[in-house]
């Protein structure tokens, strides 16, 4: 037979099988045996070779370019999916952890920023400053806030029972958040009131969109743990509201009436 010539012919169409030497036929296989791992080409023909290579999916188009995780990559798409999967439910619980944090330190403040008696400043305490005294201040930490919280967690139970519950949490996580910096600008004690019973109805939707959004993203086997993390953030607000009233006495009780 007739040696193969030097150069290939003109490119025929996709798919095309095309002679080529010998020795370009090795260093193409040898290409591909290198390549083949990264996941860069396709099957190489013992003889000739593909003109058009075939598209590559999206995932080893992001390993040949480079990739934040090179063991995600090289597992395929399908360990990737896996990995984002196991992540989604982690960083949910922790945003929910936040909110939580944010909501009991919002409620548990107003007892950190009163003294009666003898020896408290305006600046430092909101009682001095509203010139409030033991009845007000009782009314404005029960039924102000308690009761209306607790008929206000009938109807967030309904509510997340029909609509998506993490649009409900955004909604009454910014109103809640609102609710505190009113709080921190009050001037009056019917200010104060009403600020309060604004936070006690919106923070009473906080845990029943929270439960049920831990109850769909965890299976059974680690269901409880996940709620028990979500438990602590009720305690973290609570310590974080004691030491917010020692940055009393550097930005007074408004400033510290309103926490991120």
């Amino acid at each position: 037979p007739a040696p193969p010539p030097l150069l290939s012919p003109p490119f025929v169409g996709p798919g095309t099988v095309l002679p080529m030497p010998r020795v370009v036929l090795a260093l193409l296989a040898f290409a591909a045996a290198l390549e083949r791992p990264l996941g860069v080409d396709g099957v190489v023909p013992a003889r000739g070779y593909v003109a058009r290579r075939p598209a590559l999916p999206a995932w080893q188009l992001q390993r040949r370019r480079g990739s934040s995780s090179p063991l995600l990559c090289a597992a395929g798409p399908a360990a990737q999916s896996k990995t984002s999967a196991a992540r989604r439910p982690r960083l949910l619980l922790g945003a929910l952890v936040l909110i939580y944090v944010s909501n009991q330190w919002c409620r548990a403040l107003p007892a950190s920023l009163v003294r009666f008696g003898s020896g408290g400043s305006a600046h430092e305490f909101m009682n001095v400053a509203l010139e409030l005294d033991e009845v007000q201040y009782g009314l404005l930490s029960s039924y102000a806030f308690t009761a209306l919280y607790s008929v206000a967690s009938l109807a967030a139970g309904a509510a997340c029972d029909i609509f998506a519950r993490a649009p409900v949490l955004v909604a009454a996580s910014a109103l809640w958040s609102g609710a505190a910096a009113l709080q921190g600008c009050a001037s009056s004690y019917p200010q104060l009131l009403a600020s309060r019973a604004v936070l006690g109805v919106s923070q009473a939707f906080c845990s029943p969109a929270a439960y049920p959004l831990i109850g769909e993203a965890f299976s059974k086997d680690s269901r409880g743990r996940a709620n028990a993390v979500y438990s602590s953030g009720l305690y973290i607000g609570y310590a974080l509201a004691s030491l917010s009233a020692l940055a009393n006495r550097r930005i007074g009780w408004g400033g510290v009436r309103a926490p991120p």
